[in-house]
């Protein structure tokens, strides 16, 4: 194999698939990038096992076609340094030669034939979805994933999609985002799996905003992402995702109009004084006549909050985790929230004013 290309190129590759590259498993080759040249083309591959990721980059001379898999982490060190200027790749016996300039570096490669192949799947089911939209619905649910390893389920989002809805849904049980959105499904395909919260966060990285389709197929307990010049495979999770509907509550006794921006920064002002031992960032709300209240003592000092609010129902105190709320407070695009709640014991409910596809359910701390 012999090849030549810019560092760009190569710096391209190796960043699209670098995510995929395995840290852990105790196949050595895993440890590397499958690096594949044909019709003017590299095709890099990279994979952990879980999660593959294939790109295709173009503006390369192929003077020999072939394969060749490089040391992942000392490739890329390597690339990062080389100048920018035509470099010549060239692999024999596993060996692997670097020219740039009038300098060379050789690299001790791996066998080609030992990297498992990235499957395609066998008669999928595939939809297409804008970008953008699947982008944001990442953003907006993928911070709720669990990451505690010892319950599965819980460490992944809920793809679901039903007629001309999708959904993506996660939870760590103390908390819960639900983003939902319309989609063209003319076939009215039916699909509900737990997708790893790593293969959504290299998604949202890998998205670009010229990449305005993305295809999503699914099958084999696998589901594949094509995006660009991207091919993402990844597992599903096995197990039963909770029936996140019958957590969140129907009706409330309090309802509270406020400004996102407003609680956003109370709330960061008052996360500063909750810092202890225990890492609980608690802060408790007061919500009485039109206004809400955060009132934070501790070691470090006290600070008092009010912001005006509309409410309706019932007054109420109730204590959260400042992060929780914080979390969810950044990632609503909306000026304004209703925020439901129902008494101190019942979990809080967060929704965009103008938007009924997103919600935020935050379940309370109990305080002396």
């Amino acid at each position: 194999m012999k090849i030549f290309c810019s560092k760009d190129a190569l710096l391209a590759g190796v960043n699209a698939v670098q995510k995929a590259i395995s840290n852990k498993n105790t196949l050595p080759v895993l440890q590397g990038i499958l690096v594949t040249a044909e019709a003017q083309f590299l095709h890099f591959s990279a994979t952990d096992l879980e999660m593959g990721i294939r790109c295709q980059i173009p503006s390369t001379t192929v003077t020999e076609e072939g394969t060749m898999v490089v040391p992942a982490k000392l490739f890329s060190e390597i690339v990062r340094k080389l100048p920018d200027t035509t470099i010549t790749l060239e692999e024999k016996d596993k060996s692997i030669t670097i020219c740039y300039n009038e300098s060379e570096i050789v690299l001790n490669g791996y066998d080609p034939e030992e990297f498992p192949l990235l499957p395609d799947l066998m008669e999928p089911i595939t939809f297409t979805l804008p970008t953008i939209i699947f982008k944001n619905m990442i953003r907006q649910t993928v911070f709720s994933c669990s990451t505690e390893e010892n319950r599965p389920v819980f460490t992944g989002t809920l793809l679901q999609i039903e007629g001309t809805n999708i959904r993506l849904v996660a939870t760590d049980t103390h908390r819960l985002a639900l983003s939902i959105a319309s989609i063209s499904n003319s076939e009215e395909s039916r699909f509900s799996g737990i997708i790893p919260s790593k293969t959504l966060t290299e998604i949202y990285r890998l998205l670009r905003d010229e990449d305005e389709e993305l295809t999503i197929s699914y099958g084999n307990n696998q589901v594949v992402f094509q995006f660009g010049s991207i091919y993402l495979i990844s597992r599903l999770i096995e197990g039963q995702f909770p029936n996140y509907k019958q957590v969140i509550p129907q009706s409330c006794e309090t309802k509270v109009i406020l400004s996102v921006r407003k609680l956003l920064e109370s709330v960061e002002r008052a996360l500063v004084l909750t810092r202890d031992k225990s890492g609980a960032n608690i802060i408790k709300i007061n919500v009485k006549n039109n206004e809400l209240k955060i009132d934070q003592t501790s070691e470090l000092g006290k600070i008092s909050e009010q912001i005006v609010v509309e409410m309706e129902g019932k007054d109420v105190t109730i204590a959260f985790n400042a992060k929780f709320l914080i979390d969810a407070l950044k990632v609503i695009d909306s000026d304004q929230i209703l925020f439901e709640l129902s008494g101190p014991f019942s979990p809080g409910v967060m929704r965009p004013l103008d938007n009924s596809n997103y919600i935020y359910l935050v379940l309370p701390i109990r305080t002396a």
